[in-house]
């Protein structure tokens, strides 16, 4: 995921490591609740799946936390923005600083879908239930490509990759989370697993494709090899890396065992669901920092 900051959410050279860290733990914390509540009902479309009363329910509880994540974010933007600690923001300040940048527009365009995911979750909309959530909760998560690197370039196709980049990494990471739930709690859906497989090489190909524009219209051509921003940019690509040999061990090893009835198969699935992941929430964290540093710095 190459998204990037939020304009103007970079703090100024004053900020101190500690706003600078709540910053980053914002977008983080954000970019995750963001990403589930996109990522599972696109992986339950994906799935041919209804969306269980439980998994309405959670849908409803992430909205919640990606509203008030989105809140702290949009917060700790302005205050860096101002040059105070958030604890020295003053309403008013605030609220001019919102109304004077596209951050505040951006707010209210994401915390209208995020009410929406809500929403949908109560109201009985039967087979409308999963397409309606899934569009607003895409919604919600590409307002993030409105802002930041992104939301400043001159290019609009950087906007609309950075808005693919983050559906299709969504997809992934909501199909992770439901894979392992249902290892971990009732028992693997191999013929899901086996399905994705296919969808999993179209969201592979987009992610590529997405995170070579963003990067090279955030960082251009030559890049500045020794910034901390590359260097960051080389974890993320280890973790990214690292996710596609656990798909492939488990399309083409783990998952042809379950087939079989291979003794240990499912433990052996849990755990490559795990891993795979930790490593797409490391992948989320390292885009966290990515976004308060200059790649020329």
């Amino acid at each position: 995921m190459t998204s990037t900051a939020s304009k103007g959410s970079t703090p100024l050279p004053s900020a101190k490591p500690l706003e600078t860290g709540a910053l980053i733990a914002a977008r983080a914390v954000a970019y995750i609740a963001l990403l589930l509540v996109a990522g599972l009902p696109l992986q339950a479309l994906a799935a041919g799946r209804a969306l269980s009363g439980r998994m309405r329910g959670a849908l409803g509880v992430l909205a919640l936390m990606a509203g008030a994540a989105s809140v702290w974010w949009a917060l700790e933007s302005v205050a860096a923005m101002a040059g105070v600690p958030l604890a020295e923001l003053d309403q008013s300040t605030a609220e001019a600083v919102l109304a004077a940048t596209p951050l505040g527009a951006v707010m209210e365009w994401r915390l209208t879908a995020l009410a929406s995911v809500i929403i949908a979750a109560i109201v009985p909309l039967k087979v409308l239930r999963a397409p309606v959530m899934a569009l607003a909760g895409a919604v919600a998560l590409c307002s993030m490509a409105l802002t930041g690197h992104a939301g400043a370039s001159e290019w609009a196709l950087h906007r609309w990759a950075d808005g693919l980049h983050l559906i299709a990494a969504a997809l992934w990471i909501g199909a992770l989370v439901a894979f392992l739930a249902d290892a971990l709690f009732g028992k693997a859906d191999v013929e899901a697993l086996a399905r994705f497989a296919r969808t999993g090489s179209v969201v592979v190909a987009v992610l590529v494709l997405t995170g070579a524009v963003n990067t090279l219209a955030i960082a251009g051509l030559p890049p500045v090899w020794q910034s901390g921003w590359t260097l960051l940019l080389a974890v993320k690509i280890a973790l990214f890396g690292l996710m596609l040999a656990l798909a492939a061990g488990n399309r083409w090893r783990i998952v042809p065992g379950l087939v079989r009835g291979e003794p240990g198969a499912e433990a052996r699935l849990r755990r490559s669901l795990l891993l795979e992941l930790a490593a797409g929430v490391g992948v989320v964290a390292v885009v966290a920092i990515l976004g308060v540093l200059d790649p020329a710095a």
